[in-house]
This record gives structure tokens, sequence and C-alpha cells, in this order.
């Protein structure tokens, strides 16, 4: 598959075109769409559904790994390479002392899919060639970005998100930042969020039809948090003696704002592929320590990215 080929195939307005005619223009980014990108990852790929690790045995002498599985299974293997993202059971089975940490911002994301002809006659004109647009209130985001186009529907997704409330003498805190909830807890909205949006006054359009919160109410809400994972080369290089190497989210997760998790993840499976074809896996310290630097300051870099994406905008009149 040629590059363009490649962006035909994945990128989210691709559609808009014909895509078997008309060729989606090469440029150095673009909006990929999730599902048809999996779906291309998984060609001739032998995966098992259903999984979920339980723990990880070592057998120094043999340098040999076993790992367990919650339908009693297990596999045998010198080299195990956790790829299982932000929430990684790799990581916690190791009981490592890298932790997720949840940054203190509040943000909430909708999915609403609208018709064709409602998208052209209330959205298309402001969205124009672009898959995403943004306003600020304050230190107020909101985002409303194109997921997929169908023939008879498009999808949009939106997000509203602000720095979190601190607790104060004055303050009873933030009933919309919640840092320990559950993962179960992502679908709880709480009625406050309804009525910050009923404060938000004089939007313009589209922003206005979007977070108005009588259509809010109908679609389909997450309560999102902003994570990171800052990785510690010791407890790295550790396991990776041991033949254990964290890739991707499950070592240096970005939080899903100002992030670039699935890029950086992909570029790690790129280039631990091209390390293993040359070295090996006998000394798996030494990948982790060639990315350890772009690691770090990558997530250093998307929570000051957040942090930038809620500054208040100032106006020059």
């Amino acid at each position: 598959m040629n590059e363009r080929t490649f962006c035909n195939e994945l990128a989210v307005n691709a559609p808009q075109g014909d895509r078997s005619n008309k060729a989606f223009p090469l440029t150095d980014t673009f909006r990929c769409h999730r599902g048809r990108l999996e779906a291309l990852l998984r060609t001739r790929l032998l995966i098992k559904w259903g999984k979920r690790l339980n723990t990880i045995q070592f057998e120094e002498q043999a340098r040999e790994i076993t790992a367990s599985f919650d339908d009693a299974r297990s596999l045998k293997t010198k080299c195990l390479v956790g790829c299982d993202g932000s929430h990684s059971m790799t990581r916690q089975g190791l009981c490592m002392a890298t932790k997720l940490r949840v940054l203190p911002y509040v943000v909430f994301n909708g999915i609403r899919r609208i018709s064709k002809f409602e998208y052209i006659k209330n959205i298309r004109k402001y969205i124009q060639d672009n898959v995403l647009i943004e306003t600020r209130r304050g230190n107020v985001r909101l985002e409303i970005s194109v997921s997929d186009f169908a023939d008879s529907h498009v999808d949009l997704s939106y997000i509203y998100s602000r720095p979190a409330r601190q607790s104060g003498p004055s303050s009873d805190g933030d009933p919309l930042h919640a840092p320990d909830r559950s993962n179960a807890g992502a679908t709880n909205i709480p009625e406050e969020f309804f009525e910050e949006l009923a404060v938000l006054r004089d939007l313009e359009p589209p922003f206005n039809i979007i977070f108005d919160p009588h259509n809010v109410r109908k679609d389909r809400l997450l309560h999102w948090l902003m994570r990171s994972v800052r990785p510690d080369l010791k407890e790295l290089e550790q396991l990776a003696d041991r033949g254990v190497l964290l890739v991707g989210d499950a070592v240096h997760a970005t939080p899903i704002l100002g992030g670039e998790g699935a890029n950086m993840a992909i570029k790690d499976g790129i280039e631990l592929a091209e390390y293993i074809a040359a070295k090996g896996v006998d000394n798996l310290a030494e990948f982790a320590e060639s990315r350890y630097e772009t690691w770090t300051e990558a997530v250093k870099e998307s929570e000051r990215k957040l942090e930038e994406m809620h500054v208040p905008k100032v106006s020059h009149l």
C-alpha cells in the first residue's frame, strides 16, 4: 500500500470525495479513522480475543516468562512486550512503582450522529475543509470534530474541557472533577455538567447547536480523565533484563487532549520491530534506553500542551 492509498483509505474526511476516483491530498498529518486503522493493522495477524492477563512469573535460570490468563491458560516465552494501554495489566501485574497520574482537568466527550442533510445545512460551512474546530470561553475549551462520514449520516465528536477548580476556604471543590472514579464511572454524568453548559451564552455557530444542554442530554457522553505516565529508566532496564518490555501508553501515557499517544505507540512498534530484526531480544534494555528520553519528553510536552490549551485567549481591541 502506497502513501496516497493509505490516506485515501484511512483519513476521516476522505469519503467527502469519491474515494475511488478522487485522491485525498498528501499532507504531513491527517486525522485518521481509528476503526479503519485498527482493521488494517489486524490484517494477516493472529489475534486471540477475550484474554485478560492475571499474573506474570519469571524462571530466572531458563530466562523464561510465564504469562497466565483468566481463562486458566498460560503462555511461556522469552520475550514479553506489554503494549496494553494506559491501564496496562502488564505494568500492574509487575507491581511497578510507575503509576498513572490524573491531571487536574475536567473533560467530557460526546458523540452525536446527524443526517447528511443536517450536517450540510448547519455544520459544514463552519468546518469547511477541516475536521476539527475549537473555541474558548475564558479557560473553558470547546471542540467539535468529525469522527466519520457515511452515505446517510455524519458522526460528530465534541469535547468540553477546563481546569479543575481547586478546593479552598471559599470553595466546595469541583463536583465535575472525580480523579478517583472507577473506569465504569465514566458514564456517570453529574447534573452540574448540564448546568455549566447552560451558563455558556452567545456561543457562535455551530457551537451553540452542539453544546446546547437539551441536545447534549440525548448523546452518548463520557467523563474523561486526563492521565499520564512518566517512565522510570531504572525500572525499565530491570524489566528488560528479564525479557519484559513496555511500549506505547503502557509506559508513556499522555493525556487524550494534548497528547499524541497513538502516533507514538505506532512508532514504538515500528522501531521495536526493526530493533528485534537487527539485534534479537537478548538486550531489550538497550532499546528502552534509546527511547527513554523521547518518551519522557513527549509526556512532559503533552502536559504542557494541555495547560496551554486552557489559557484564556486575550482579545486585542
